[in-house]
């Protein structure tokens, strides 16, 4: 028992003290995703607190009937929503996610690193090495999104054992489900990038069992259950893409962010740590060099898992780095200019990969060496694992030194352009700065921080047709940022928005609202035609407002059969975590109960 708890102790006081700049000082980190994904909390918290539920986004996104929620992790966003609500403030939740953030990657990275039979002492430091990476880091400098699913990705190095070890049965197989899932649920498109890797072990697996059938079962099992996991993230997507023109993600030269993880004396800018290398990053590259180098050299003396694990991170580092044409590849694939934006999304992908494997084939190389070697090799990872620590909880202070200057502003803070932010004023008093806005981060009034600073985000917007050479951040700037707030709006019950305003004369008018297909509209109690709306470029509405009182009533209607996948997406996963916890809770009486006849 001494020993579960010791690491689960470690890691928590780790995550407090990287934190502690933030506690300490009181001054929050907010990158340039923060404000967008705080968006999707504090709507997901607030459908919660008055259970008023609707794919349409209520109270946040400058209350223009939008979707967003419910097509970006809707499951994890509501999850968080209550624990925003628990912690009552967005300074406190920020702490708190941040430390379950650093605390998942670290405890995940080291219960696989135990399962595949690595010491105690190196399981911890792998862990303490993982949650400083840029894959989880990332989270606490620019709010990160694919950090929350990149801190259980280690997790998807235990089918890859299981399929090599011919570990097939059913719970082995909802492991496989459950680690897939979590992907999906915390970033889409990273989950597309890491579910290949899976690819390699179950072919050999299916290669090397004389239970075939068992394998393909196995297999099956796991892709219905993911699937049902991952409805509520699939279907709302499949349904408003299917049916609607959406903007399309930014157009990213991916050249311009290439981060080589190879050269370990680069220079080049990371988007995470600023204009130099972390220091984890140079322990990666080592060891990625490292495992490689073992793999080929003395490739039957290591384990099939050390050389999958070991040749994916390898992989991963590769597709990420400026080794491949890139400048090529997107002359000729521009598509990924929209989708894949930044080369760095395969290299974090490669960490957990790199941080097992190599130290896995090195325990596998010096297992009959004298134990010199083995204690060698634990004090030089603790003795990293310490320094990447001590290297990021400076990232993070430099961070908050940087906000809690006067002369910082909030555009500065965030590292985003000036033009793509409106700031209101907060109690009557103008906000430019991050210490104009502090006192919305401690206050109980969670719309405060959200309805002081808008910022352009176009993401998922209906249009008419799609303009590659369109400016949508400028446009939405335009149309909603600065127009949105001549309405009055408030939400009703059964997911209705109302949004009103008064006309001097009856004349046709630019309302910054979206209406989707399934969106229900009426207009002054008349119903609305979604495919005979004139829609303005950025999707804004255009319609013929009457002189006086005018109202506008937004409710999404989706069939019953799709919310009923929905519920049932959603009580799948309490009802896999339930039976996990009891299967564990069988597992520890079934060895008490040995332990007491022996």
């Amino acid at each position: 028992m001494k020993k579960n708890i010791q690491p689960i102790i470690i890691f928590f006081i780790i995550a407090i003290f990287i934190s502690s700049p933030i506690i300490l000082n009181k001054t929050p980190v907010l990158g340039v995703d923060g404000y967008f994904h705080y968006g999707r909390i504090y709507e997901a918290a607030m459908q919660i607190k008055h259970a008023n539920f609707s794919i349409l986004n209520l109270y946040s996104f400058q209350q223009s009937g939008r979707v967003v929620n419910a097509l970006y992790s809707p499951f994890l966003t509501y999850l968080l929503g209550i624990l925003l609500l628990i912690s009552g403030s967005w300074l406190r939740f920020q702490v708190v996610l941040n430390i379950l953030v650093l605390f998942i990657a670290g405890i995940s990275t080291y219960y696989v690193s135990k399962r595949v039979h690595l010491s105690e002492k190196v399981s911890i430091a792998l862990g303490i090495i993982y949650l400083t990476s840029n894959a989880v880091a990332s989270f606490l400098i620019v709010t990160g999104w694919r950090s929350i699913g990149l801190a259980f990705l280690p997790l998807m190095i235990l089918p890859i054992f299981d399929m090599l070890q011919g570990n097939l049965k059913l719970k082995n197989s909802l492991i496989l489900a459950l680690a897939v899932s979590l992907q999906v649920q915390g970033h889409l498109l990273s989950a597309a990038f890491a579910i290949p890797v899976l690819i390699a072990p179950f072919i050999i697996g299916f290669i090397q069992t004389h239970n075939k059938w068992l394998m393909v079962r196995y297999l099956i099992m796991a892709i219905i259950t993911s699937i049902i996991l991952c409805l509520n993230s699939i279907l709302p997507y499949l349904q408003l893409s299917k049916h609607n023109i959406l903007v399309p993600p930014t157009k990213i030269d991916v050249t311009n962010a290439i981060f080589n993880p190879f050269n370990v004396f680069t220079n080049n800018d990371i988007p995470f740590f600023g204009n130099r290398v972390s220091f984890t990053d140079n322990i990666l590259a080592i060891l990625v060099i490292l495992g490689i180098t073992i793999v080929i050299l003395y490739w039957k003396n290591v384990s099939n898992l050390s050389k999958v694990l070991t040749l994916s991170g390898f992989t991963y580092f590769f597709l990420g780095s400026n080794l491949l044409p890139w400048p090529t590849i997107q002359h000729h694939v521009p598509v990924i200019l929209n989708f894949l934006q930044f080369s760095f999304r395969f290299t974090v992908l490669g960490d957990a990969f790199v941080l097992i494997g190599a130290p896995l084939a090195v325990n596998e190389l010096i297992k009959n060496l004298p134990d010199t070697f083995k204690r060698t090799t634990e004090l030089l990872l603790v003795m990293l694992s310490i320094t990447s620590v001590i290297n990021l909880a400076v990232s993070v202070s430099d961070n908050v030194i940087s906000n809690y200057r006067k002369t910082t502003t909030i555009a500065q803070s965030a590292a985003i352009n000036p033009k793509d932010l409106r700031l209101n004023p907060m109690d009557g008093h103008p906000v430019n700065t991050t210490t104009d806005l502090r006192a919305a981060w401690s206050n109980r009034d969670l719309s405060q921080l959200i309805n002081t600073v808008d910022r352009t985000t176009p993401d998922y917007l209906p249009i008419t047709k799609i303009n590659n050479n369109e400016d949508y951040y400028g446009l939405y700037t335009e149309h909603v940022l600065e127009k949105h707030s001549s309405f009055n709006k408030d939400v009703r019950s059964h997911g209705i928005l109302h949004i009103s305003w008064i006309q001097n004369k009856t004349h046709r008018i630019e309302v910054p609202a979206f209406i989707y297909k399934n969106t229900s509209a009426y207009l002054n109690g008349k119903k609305l035609n979604a495919t005979h709306i004139s829609k303005t470029p950025i999707g804004t509405i255009n319609l013929n407002g009457i002189k006086g009182k005018n109202s506008l009533t937004l409710q999404y209607k989706a069939s019953n059969i799709f919310n009923l996948m929905i519920i049932v997406s959603d009580l799948s996963w309490l009802i896999l975590i339930c039976y996990f916890i009891f299967m564990n809770m069988l597992v520890r009486s079934d060895k008490k109960l040995s332990q007491s006849i022996s």
